[in-house]
């Protein structure tokens, strides 16, 4: 079955980062959500539009690959939007929460230097969930070890859900 990992979160939280190298250890084809946002609007102006980009390339790289990871931060109405249109599509999604605490995120070490709005929006996210999400089949904590355990963390633990 052809599968869609979403890892979500909030701003900082290693998405993109981790996305990247996770699609990479498994053959998998990655997209970055932020890539399909229109760059002249806010993020909920243009989260429709970005939603159905991403759902297009989405299917688009699934017979090629069998498994897209698309890092983006899902809100309630976007996860149910992908799980269906999805499923519609006879293909498998995977929900994975990131997070991390506001402090190991902001950290001047982390690897990305977040602009003051980036600060306020990561902790406006938090704030609003994003790092509990209640859809999640996973919650992956991206600050407990490094990098490369935290890439071999979330392989570890996605493989089982694959496999279904």
């Amino acid at each position: 079955m052809m599968s869609v990992v979403f890892l979500s979160g909030p701003i900082g939280v290693g998405k993109t980062t981790l996305g990247r190298a996770v699609a990479a250890s498994l053959g998998a084809a990655f997209l970055d959500g932020d890539d399909f946002a229109a760059p002249d609007r806010p993020w909920y102006a243009s989260s429709l539009s970005t939603s159905r980009g991403i759902l297009e390339a989405a299917q688009g790289a699934l017979p090629k690959h069998r498994l897209v990871i698309v890092a983006y931060p899902l809100r309630c109405a976007s996860y149910v939007y992908f799980r269906r249109r999805l499923s519609e599509a006879g293909h498998r999604t995977i929900f994975v929460t990131l997070r991390a605490s506001y402090a190991s995120i902001v950290r001047a070490d982390r690897g990305r230097r977040l602009s003051r709005a980036e600060m306020a929006r990561c902790a406006e996210m938090i704030a609003q969930g994003y790092a509990e999400r209640p859809f999640s089949d996973l919650i992956i904590e991206t600050d407990r070890v490094d990098f490369n355990e935290t890439v071999d963390d979330i392989i570890a633990r996605l493989k089982p859900l694959l496999a279904v």
